[in-house]
């Protein structure tokens, strides 16, 4: 499904377009002025880094698809010989950044001594897998924002970030909001019941954090495989159109 060759190039041609810069330098800084002092407790620092990632992730897979514009988008599918392959493709390449930042991020304050207290096997395990959780989840998010669906990138940042702080503070609007409709909060991306996993990963105990990053993982699942389904719809009605 994923063409090895595709990725290498898309992931050469980003790197060489240098619009990479500002997402991962916003991530990279807020981590460090977060750890600007220590010690630092284990879980609750990792549930503020986490966040951090779904927003920088969310930021830098818009700068992805849209660094060329669209440009050669039709070249590489043709050449790919599946539309679908290409799709899948341009998400495993934010998927394999998304996986180094988190690792990175994860790893950096334990080697540098910024926590009160030794990390362990299961919450490294449960803050990594976490990291990559919630920054594929940004990059997933983002593939509905690209200007090749809202030519108004003013107008679909925007809209990103309100769904974006809808999504971090969802627990809070649920709490909120009438109980007919605080169900509703739960259709929003999971970012917020990420957060509060990790914020209390000690006391709820590692089945309880499985089976919030199963919901995640499979959230992220979800919108990948109906913006397949949209994109490959949206290419044939292209066709048809051009045809016509």
């Amino acid at each position: 499904m994923i063409s090895w060759p595709l990725l290498r190039y898309l992931l050469a041609s980003y790197t060489r377009s240098n619009r990479y810069f500002p997402p991962i330098a916003f991530i990279i800084i807020s981590v460090l002025i977060l750890y600007s002092y220590k010690p630092n407790p284990v879980m609750d620092s990792y549930a503020v880094t986490s966040s951090l990632l779904f927003i920088g992730c969310a930021w830098l897979g818009t700068n992805f698809l849209n660094h060329d514009q669209g440009r050669q988008n039709v070249l590489l599918i043709l050449h790919t010989g599946s539309a679908k392959v290409f799709y899948v493709t341009q998400y495993a390449v934010l998927v394999l950044i998304c996986s180094i930042i988190s690792t990175a991020t994860v790893v950096y304050p334990m080697f540098t001594g910024m926590f009160d207290e030794p990390v362990g096997w299961s919450r490294f395990v449960i803050a990594l897998m976490a990291h990559i959780s919630l920054s594929g989840l940004g990059a997933a998010v983002a593939l509905f924002f690209q200007s090749g669906w809202i030519e108004n990138q003013g107008r679909a940042t925007g809209l990103m970030l309100i769904l974006i702080v809808l999504s971090i503070a969802g627990l809070s609007l649920a709490d909120s909001l009438p109980a007919s409709i605080s169900i509703l909060v739960y259709l929003l991306p999971p970012a917020s019941p990420m957060i509060d996993m990790l914020m209390h990963s000690d006391q709820r105990g590692i089945a309880r954090s499985i089976y919030t990053l199963l919901f995640s993982f499979g959230y992220t699942a979800v919108l990948l495989i109906i913006y397949l389904k949209a994109a490959l719809a949206k290419d044939a009605a292209e066709l048809i159109r051009k045809a016509g």
